[in-house]
């Protein structure tokens, strides 16, 4: 019985089929009217969201910055999170760390995300 139950595991563990794909998280915020880039709460809340990799482990890959177009379409950070399945995105939105950034940038901005799988 063991051996069958190892061999399954080698069966959907290696097959394409089986395989956790890989989840893109995307967010891009807008400050609001009466916060600046150089506002404390703005400069708090950028500090709280670069440190996220070193306290989620989840995060396999991770890209912030701020914009630098002069285009009023332009929202005004980007976010892209790397992340290994939607399991880890579920972690990662629910871990306490994610919990405290998302609180304080509330006050401070609105945002829109997408979440996708690589090919779908």
């Amino acid at each position: 019985m063991k051996k069958l139950l190892f061999l399954s595991m080698l069966f959907f563990a290696g097959n394409p089929i089986f395989a956790q794909k890989q989840v893109t998280h995307m967010v891009m915020f807008k400050l609001k009217p009466d916060i600046t880039k150089g506002d404390p709460k703005y400069i708090r809340a950028f500090a709280l969201l670069k440190d996220l990799p070193n306290r989620i482990k989840e995060i396999e890959d991770w890209s912030l910055g701020e914009n630098f177009s002069t285009r009023p379409i332009a929202y005004d950070v980007g976010l892209i999170v790397i992340l290994g399945s939607r399991k880890d995105l579920n972690l990662y939105l629910n871990h306490p760390a994610h919990t405290e950034v998302a609180n304080v940038w509330k006050e401070i901005a609105d945002w829109h995300i997408t979440d996708f799988e690589e090919g779908q």
